[in-house]
């Protein structure tokens, strides 16, 4: 998939591929805060002044994230941008804290785990 766009923030990068999906491949970071979540929808709001995309996330290391963080992350307010959130995880742990978040925080937009990108990408194409 070619790279329409590419930024980098505190939290990693995002890149915004030519199907409409925007990717994110999440550095290792100590915990995501509300700040860091902030960032990243100034550089959604960059790639498409207003548009809406599906996100594949790809968080490869495990990485905290607050009670603020985790709220916020579900907010319509933080998903202003988003038309469905796709994480794909690779580890025992990340599996424990996104299906909390999922069933616990109860996001907005459609969100589902993968094990694998290609079934991620599969998921998501189904909103375009």
């Amino acid at each position: 998939m070619n790279i329409l766009d590419k930024i980098k923030i505190t939290l990693g990068t995002i890149s915004l591929q030519e199907e409409g999906i925007v990717r994110y491949d999440i550095d290792s970071i100590d915990e995501i805060t509300v700040q860091h979540l902030k960032e990243y929808l100034v550089a959604i709001e960059h790639f498409g002044e207003g548009k809406k995309f599906c996100n594949l996330i790809l968080m490869k290391k495990f990485t905290q994230i607050g009670d603020e963080a985790r709220k916020y992350a579900a907010s319509e307010e933080n998903n202003v941008y988003t038309i469905a959130d796709a994480f794909v995880i690779n580890s025992v742990a990340l599996k424990i804290v996104g299906n909390f978040y999922i069933r616990y925080n109860k996001p907005v937009k459609p969100t589902r785990l993968f094990s694998n990108e290609e079934d991620a990408l599969g998921w998501l194409r189904t909103f375009l």
